[in-house]
């Protein structure tokens, strides 16, 4: 027995000095065959399990250490990124595609690199596998190159909110929640509850103690633009002071002569993007929202010497004095893409801040923006019973659009120009030809597109986006600005960040114009198409690829608020403003409810809405404590007009009217709004 042992161990020991002596004399491409691949990586992770509740982010420590031929480059169209697959728990795959990480430096070959990404977990409780690997964007996963992945378990545990424990019911309660027969609304609801939370932003500003909410994962601070198209999902779930707070304290950093920042922060620091010219225009569109909660009391807030009234009036007329192009009569900016803020020539920061070599534009998104503004700041002007400046500010809006409408609108095409050079330039394409989706929207939300010209840009956005291949409707440039045009690596390639990358920001926005315009049913399914591609990212990313894959900021505030806007105001038809209510819910066939809470006003407004195929009626159950009448407007959801119908309000007949908007055919009427029951039979 002890001889035995001791001859295997001489044994082994020989294999063993054998084994070393094959190791120092073979070349390490013989030992490693990964060493043999152009693309290979060793992925190790801090730890192999990890928990987290549903929807949250959490950061994971990853390093990589290149084990092929190849350096990774980690710029330029086709870069190596860090990315993962989501498996479920018997590694069936639930999400192939999601966020690229890019790595700090490129990597050459047996180099390694450490970073922490961060991760968003689904949606739904369970458990979960992440398997990392990394991939040359456009080409291939180095996967399948034979490269090895790692994986890791995550488990995700439920996540409730303190109101979502409230029974629904038609009653008055102050919570806002909204359900439908396509569960994906539902989901989305939870994406923008998730989204608003994790961007609260608390801090002493130097007018007031500030609340509000910052873009996203990446912009610590307060933007003006980003905060006005937060407002129609804020306005649901907080109170005032995230409403007003904010605007109050950008104010306060207001020049003498009347300019605003982009962004203020907790520093007490804030900065502008002077190629833009829609700071300005943003506060008062802003400002107006507020105003519709508030009245007119929060308008004569005393803001370091002046009314917040006084404090709009000085900015709209900043822009008249610094960005009025006097031979045309409009609003100039620099040449950017679309509505974003990187100008031509710069390929660093200096790319949001206007020089000497600025090429000027006059575009439509300015236009948009300050026909807006003019329009809201009349209003408001009327109702503090300035009759002489609300008549001068309607003034500017009409005279706005009959210039734009003379300059931009380009009837061939049917939609307008993205902009007017003012600058000396001359491109190598034809500019007029590219569909700036993001600037046209604003027109429509605006007013600025008449109904004619809102329907035919509606058209021209769903034909780009299938000319084009794009996931979704949210595709802002159609066809992008070619390879070069633009200097700064955000967007010196088609299809990247403001140049034609997807933003939710307009297409949302988009999408309620569609909802408005009579395509209801076109409109639910370009909404239903962003849903699906945010619920496959698992949150709203500051942009997203042609493929619909989360880019840049996550958790991006912008996006929760114009998809809101799409659902309450578009596909619900919920509008509430100054003690007025319309409903006018789009849903067709599908069944749905929703009761909404606005902390600012204390109003609610709560409806169910059912449709039976069998009995081929709508009952419609709804109830507020806003006073008065509101106006009704039900959309037909049979494919005619029924010959015999009947409408009930209590069970009593009444009359109703009934109005066409192109393929949309609604169902009107008035009534008050405390515990009706309306049924539409066929």
């Amino acid at each position: 027995m002890r001889t035995v042992t001791k001859l295997t161990g001489t044994f082994v020991f020989a294999l063993l000095v054998l084994a070393a002596v094959f190791l120092i004399l073979t070349p390490f491409s013989l030992r490693n065959p990964l060493s043999s691949l152009d693309y290979a990586a060793d992925i190790r992770l801090a730890q192999e399990n990890y928990v987290a509740a549903e929807g949250e982010r959490f950061v994971i420590a990853v390093k990589v250490k290149n084990l092929g031929r190849k350096t990774w480059e980690n710029q330029g169209t086709n870069s190596s990124l860090l990315s993962y697959h989501l498996l479920d728990s018997r590694r069936r795959v639930l999400s192939y595609d999601n966020r690229r990480f890019r790595l700090p430096e490129p990597l050459a070959q047996r180099q390694a690199q450490e970073l922490e990404i961060t991760i968003a977990s689904p949606l739904e409780a369970g458990e979960y596998v992440l398997e990392f690997d990394l991939l040359r964007e456009g080409i291939s996963w180095f996967k399948d190159e034979g490269s090895r992945t790692t994986e890791v378990t995550l488990q995700v545990k439920e996540r409730e909110w303190a109101d979502s424990r409230i029974t629904f019911s038609l009653d008055y309660g102050k919570y806002t929640r909204f359900s439908s027969s396509l569960p994906e609304i539902e989901k989305l609801y939870r994406l923008i509850r998730l989204t608003l939370e994790n961007n609260e932003v608390e801090f002493q500003g130097k007018a007031t103690q500030v609340f509000g909410f910052s873009p996203g994962e990446d912009y610590p601070q307060i933007w003006l633009r980003d905060a006005n198209t937060i407002l129609p999902a804020s306005r649901l779930f907080y109170d005032s002071r995230f409403l007003s707070s904010w605007i109050e304290e950008h104010l306060a950093f207001q020049t003498a002569e009347g300019s605003l920042n982009d962004w203020i922060d907790a520093k007490g620091e804030a900065d502008k993007n002077t190629t833009e010219t829609d700071q300005e225009t943003s506060a008062v569109q802003a400002a107006y929202q507020v105003y519709q909660l508030l009245g007119t009391d929060w308008l004569a807030k005393n803001i370091q010497g002046k009314s917040i009234l006084e404090r709009l009036l000085l900015a709209l007329n900043y822009v008249l004095d610094t960005r009025l192009s006097k031979d045309l009569g409009m609003i100039k900016g620099a040449h950017t893409a679309d509505w974003g803020d990187v100008d031509l020539v710069d390929a660093d920061q200096e790319a949001v801040y206007v020089d000497e070599r600025t090429h000027w534009t006059v575009d439509i998104y300015d236009q948009s923006m300050f026909y807006q503004a003019c329009l809201n700041l009349s209003e408001m002007l009327e109702a503090a019973e300035d009759s002489d400046g609300s008549r001068y500010w309607f003034a500017k809006a009409k005279q706005l659009e009959k210039e734009t409408n003379r300059l931009l609108w380009q009837q061939d095409k049917g939609f307008f120009q993205v902009h007017h050079h003012l600058s000396p330039l001359q491109h190598p394409f034809v500019e007029e030809n590219i569909f700036a989706m993001g600037g046209n929207a604003q027109a429509i939300i605006a007013g600025l597109a008449n109904l004619d010209q809102a329907r035919s840009i509606i058209k021209t956005a769903m034909e780009r986006q299938a000319a084009y291949n794009i996931s979704t409707i949210s595709g802002t440039l159609l066809p992008p600005y070619p390879t070069g045009t633009f200097k700064h690596p955000l967007l010196d390639d088609p299809y990247e960040y403001q140049n034609g990358g997807q933003w939710d920001w307009f297409g949302g926005k988009l999408i309620y114009a569609m909802f408005e315009s009579g395509f209801s049913r076109e409109a639910k399914a370009k909404l239903l198409e962003v849903i699906h591609k945010n619920l496959a990212n698992r949150g709203f990313f500051e942009w997203d690829s042609r493929e619909g894959i989360g880019m840049g900021s996550d958790m991006f505030s912008g996006s929760a608020g114009s998809l809101a806007l799409a659902v309450i105001q578009g596909y619900y038809g919920v509008k509430s403003t100054k003690g007025r209510l319309t409903l006018a819910p789009k849903l067709g066939k599908d069944s749905a409810r929703i009761h909404i809470y606005q902390p600012a006003d204390d109003s609610f407004a709560a409806y169910e809405y059912k449709f039976d195929p069998d009995a081929q009626k709508i009952t419609f159950r709804y109830n507020s404590n806003i006073p008065g009448e509101g106006n009704l407007r039900i959309l037909n959801p049979w494919d005619q007009i029924p010959k015999m119908l009947k409408i009930t309000l209590d069970g009593k007949p009444i009359p109703y009217d009934i109005e066409t908007e192109r393929d949309d055919i609604f169902f009107v009427f008035s009534s008050g709004l405390d515990n009706k029951t309306v049924i539409i039979q066929r």
